[in-house]
């Protein structure tokens, strides 16, 4: 037999063939995602089903048709209060999250947020597109960026320069251009609070920098290259005036070297690549076409304080953004939309938002440990809690298989056991 303590009181024969397993659950990785949920306010969110399918977004990659019978074999509708799961349910809640009060959970985030990292020292903004099958969204079809014709939404995200922290999302149109989203992008941010921030070429022209001029930002971005441009300050340049030490900056990955003009109340930087300049004029050669004079060359416009070599050094350090548009189309599987209406639509990436930015935080409690959020997640998924049953006495209790050290790590850090 064994010894056992059941609701503070000893047990003291529970015979091993009289005990009988009630359920098994998936637990550990949900009660990590619960905690930090809870953190971001996010449970503050009136419908459980709206929280249910942010969960299963970082859990599990399965069609809304197919979570409900994954459901009930995990700690979700337990710990968010609901005795049955139905495929009926969650359609219905995915079209309740464009009406649910969701800039009120945003704006509790973003205050959360900025107790870990100053947001307004520096944000970064871009665009992706992703793109849905749904008949009943009258959007003609265009080609995206992987040069798939389909039909398009776009999605316009700002984050934290540092760790990558949501500061909010807006959905545009497929075929809207970066340079007007940029202008809608900007007055969110200033209402924000927010006047400093770096995005990619092709959200900028010579009116936006004036807007920004006129508006007090202050930005670092690429400028995409015109003949107007390369013919008044690229072409001038002496290559080995450029190519030399006086010039040079090297980067994480590569090593450029600058020059800087004064343009627009501001700063334009040449930038030349030189290993850039020799895989594009390979592909040109291997392609049988002229190579023009500026291969190589870049533009970064900018009107900060930094010097030109930490301008540099910043864009290029850039790539949280990229990150963070690569979880939400990887693990929170953004892409493609398998829904059909325009409100499931606008729900699923509101859902992929909110799993996000309890990725984000997750990351940022992990770092120490030196492990992603996603990494943490795996090591939990087979973290399960057992309820047993004596069936002489009808005694419950439930226990979790035992936990490995890095479990214990994780969940010490996420704040789900106690540290000591």
């Amino acid at each position: 037999y064994l010894g056992k303590e059941i609701d503070g009181q000893p047990i003291k024969k529970v015979f091993t063939n009289k005990i009988q397993v009630q359920s098994v659950k998936q637990s550990l990785d949900v009660l990590a995602i619960d905690k930090i949920a809870e953190h971001l306010g996010n449970k503050d969110l009136e419908n459980p089903y709206i929280l249910s399918l942010i969960y299963s977004q970082l859990l599990e990659n399965k069609s809304i048709n197919k979570l409900e019978s994954w459901m009930k074999y995990t700690e979700i509708p337990y710990l968010l209060g609901f005795d049955k799961v139905s495929v009926k349910n969650l359609y219905e809640s995915l079209s309740e999250v464009d009406e649910t009060d969701f800039e009120k959970v945003n704006n509790k985030m973003f205050s959360i947020f900025n107790k870990y990292e100053d947001i307004s020292k520096a944000t970064i903004i871009d665009v992706t597109d992703t793109y849905f099958a749904g008949s009943k969204i009258n959007i003609k079809k265009r080609k995206g960026k992987d040069n798939q014709v389909s039909k398009l939404t776009q999605i316009g995200l700002a984050v934290s320069f540092k760790n990558g922290f949501p500061i909010f999302h807006k959905q545009y149109h497929g075929n809207l251009s970066g340079m007007d989203i940029y202008k809608d992008m900007s007055f969110e941010l200033k209402n924000k609070g927010i006047s400093s921030m770096i995005m990619d070429r092709g959200m900028l022209s010579k009116e936006n920098i004036e807007m920004a001029l006129e508006l007090k930002f202050k930005i670092i971005a690429g400028l995409r290259k015109n003949s107007s441009l390369v013919k008044e300050f690229i072409e001038p340049i002496n290559r080995d005036d450029i190519y030399s030490a006086k010039c040079r900056v090297p980067l994480r990955k590569t090593t450029v070297f600058i020059k800087e003009f004064d343009y627009m109340k501001g700063k334009l930087i040449v930038v030349y690549n030189p290993a850039l300049e020799v895989v594009k004029k390979e592909i040109n050669f291997q392609k049988e076409l002229e190579s023009d004079k500026d291969v190589g060359y870049s533009l970064i416009y900018h009107n900060t304080e930094y010097s030109s070599e930490e301008v540099v050094r910043k864009y290029y350090d850039k790539d949280m953004i990229e990150r963070a548009f690569k979880q939400l189309k990887g693990v929170l599987s953004l892409r493609p939309i398998r829904v059909w209406l325009s409100n499931h639509v606008t729900g699923h990436i509101k859902i992929c938002y909110l799993a996000y930015a309890i990725l984000s935080l997750m990351n940022y409690k992990l770092k120490h440990l030196d492990i992603s959020a996603v990494e943490a997640l795996e090591s939990l998924r087979y973290g399960y809690k057992v309820t047993l049953k004596d069936l002489t006495s009808n005694h419950e209790w439930s226990t979790h298989v035992p936990l490995e050290p890095k479990q214990k790590k994780i969940l010490k850090k996420l704040g789900v056991m106690p540290k000591n």
